[in-house]
């Protein structure tokens, strides 16, 4: 199962842990080797529409960038990439309209759709998905942990984890792998 650090920004700041951290983000990056991927949650082009870009600029000469910010047109994911990002995962809320095909001819992206239940499972034209259901969530509603086991079987799914020990949780259900806090990482390394 692939461990990818995941990094939270809001306000143009890393936070971890419902906390801004005032560290250089070039500091924090410290705890994961040059090369390696890294997922960043970017809360400003998520709920703003105002994406970190020039941190993806910064980034992507050591790091390869799987980017969630909310993109709303094709216009976003060509800036997105232009800065950087390698991986790219919509929220289908906040781009109803976007066409998957359509992205494909303008990037070789690979491009992500995160789960919500809310709407219906289909999901066919993403390389894969991204789930922030919490273990809580999914044991809480019967139908949604069958549709969610039932899409692990035929789609890549990264799913968020906060706690190691739910990973078996997650293998049970067969998820490629998991988004990690990057300040957890440690925690989840020696828990594998």
């Amino acid at each position: 199962m692939d461990l990818i650090p995941l990094i939270h920004m809001k306000n143009r700041k890393i936070h971890a842990e419902k906390t801004e951290i005032s560290v250089p983000l070039k500091e924090f990056l410290k705890k994961v080797d040059e090369e390696k991927k890294i997922y960043i949650l970017d809360l400003d082009g998520i709920e703003k529409d105002k994406p970190n870009l020039c941190t993806y600029q910064r980034l992507s000469d050591a790091y390869e960038l799987w980017v969630d910010f909310g993109p709303r047109n094709i216009g976003d994911i060509v800036d997105a990439t232009m800065a950087g990002a390698t991986d790219i995962t919509l929220r289908r809320n906040l781009c109803p309209q976007l066409n998957i095909s359509d992205i494909r001819e303008l990037s070789e992206n690979k491009i992500y759709s995160n789960i919500d239940f809310a709407e219906e499972l289909s999901y066919n034209d993403a390389d894969g998905l991204v789930n922030f259901n919490t273990r809580e969530e999914l044991e809480a509603n019967f139908k949604h942990s069958g549709l969610f086991k039932g899409t692990t079987l035929k789609r890549k799914i990264y799913s968020y984890e906060s706690d190691p020990k739910n990973c078996s949780y997650w293998k049970r259900f067969g998820v490629e792998g998991l988004l990690v806090d990057i300040n957890k990482l440690k925690e989840f390394n020696n828990g594998l």
